[in-house]
């Protein structure tokens, strides 16, 4: 478990994890980086600085969803010893306090692949049946034995989609990797990873049935490895316009990787009359709100889009923010919200925990 300048000291143990194929599971309180400031709050700015670790990349949105995604990752790297980075948002997920129900270790040890355990531990240094492990390689072979861990990469998605299957015979909780949520003809789509994609459902569930607009969301699961796939048939085949959010900022680049995967899966797959925008959320914990959902898919659906932006902010440097309304409540109707003030050393809250 770690996050933020923690994971980025770990990155060359990530690439010599991933590259001698070592099971293993990272479980990320995903965080800022300590940029023009030390910030400790959330985005996803540490994960993504470790795309190319060659680790699978799985995200959950809530604090139930960690639990089952974390077991998941565990399953699904000790069968096809690719390492995975299971996060969630810091903060907004990793310190939430919620009700969840717990699996019992007895239901976990149902699921474990024992075979799968057996070879791993075989896979250790013995002197009773030597191997050579940890050489330098020169031009003559590296290309090629970087290139031979492709099959254990290949249909990833496929065993991770068993694995949930599983879970769900066993606890009932489904999960698809790429879930969309929204009209079933929606026009306009948001794709978002992390505990924004609740807001964004939230905000679509709000609009559809309040307010008759084909609108939805695409929420991503598994990043890395991407499956187009599954990505694309999640989509509803009426959307018109894409706009992809990510909880990180790349400085020059063409836009952020979540944006830059979904527009080039749309490329590849000549979905050339589907309009693709981006913009970037919630840095540094900035407050994410449904009212900012609402100035993305207003913004969507505008005669002239900006094709990059920001939002939760008023950026009057360089115009890149979109003008947020008033506050927007989608809760439903009869819903209480309470507020409790925790003065310290009198029980309040643990009281409120409780």
């Amino acid at each position: 478990f770690t996050a933020s300048q923690g994971l980025l000291l770990m990155i060359p143990n990530m690439f010599k994890i991933s590259g001698e194929l070592l099971p293993c599971v990272m479980h990320v309180a995903a965080r800022a980086l300590a940029g023009q400031s030390l910030s400790i709050f959330g985005d996803h700015s540490d994960v993504m600085c470790c795309r190319s670790c060659g680790w699978a990349m799985l995200a959950s949105e809530s604090v139930e969803m960690a639990q089952h995604m974390a077991l998941l990752s565990h399953l699904v790297s000790m069968e096809r010893r690719v390492p995975v980075q299971h996060f969630f948002d810091g903060f907004r997920t990793s310190h939430e306090v919620n009700k969840v129900k717990l699996i019992d270790y007895e239901t976990m040890k149902s699921f474990i692949d024992w075979e799968a355990v057996k070879k791993h531990h075989e896979l250790a240094m013995n002197p009773r049946h030597p191997h050579m492990q940890g050489q330098s390689q020169g031009p003559d072979i590296f290309f090629q034995c970087v290139e031979a861990a492709n099959p254990y990469y290949d249909g990833l998605a496929d065993l991770f989609e068993q694995k949930a299957a599983l879970l769900k015979e066993k606890t009932g909780h489904s999960y698809a990797l790429y879930a969309y949520e929204g009209h079933a003809e929606a026009t306009h789509v948001i794709v978002v990873m992390g505990s924004g994609a609740v807001t964004c459902s939230e905000t679509a569930h709000f609009l559809v049935h309040g307010k008759a607009q084909k609108v939805g969301v695409l929420k991503v699961r598994l990043f890395l490895p991407w499956d187009s796939q599954r990505f694309l048939g999640a989509l509803p085949p009426t959307v018109q316009r894409l706009c992809v959010l990510d909880r990180t900022k790349e400085p020059g680049s063409q836009g952020e990787p979540l944006l830059t995967t979904v527009a080039a899966t749309l490329h590849t797959a000549g979905k050339h009359e589907i309009i693709c925008i981006g913009g970037r959320y919630g840095l540094g914990s900035k407050e994410f709100t449904p009212n900012m959902v609402l100035s993305v898919f207003e913004n969507l659906r505008s005669d002239s889009p900006k094709p990059r932006f920001t939002v939760g902010i008023n950026d009057d440097v360089t115009n890149l923010s979109l003008p947020v309304g008033e506050w927007l409540d989608v809760l439903p109707p009869g819903t209480t919200e309470c507020m409790f003030y925790g003065l310290g050393s009198d029980g309040t809250v643990g009281a409120n925990k409780s």
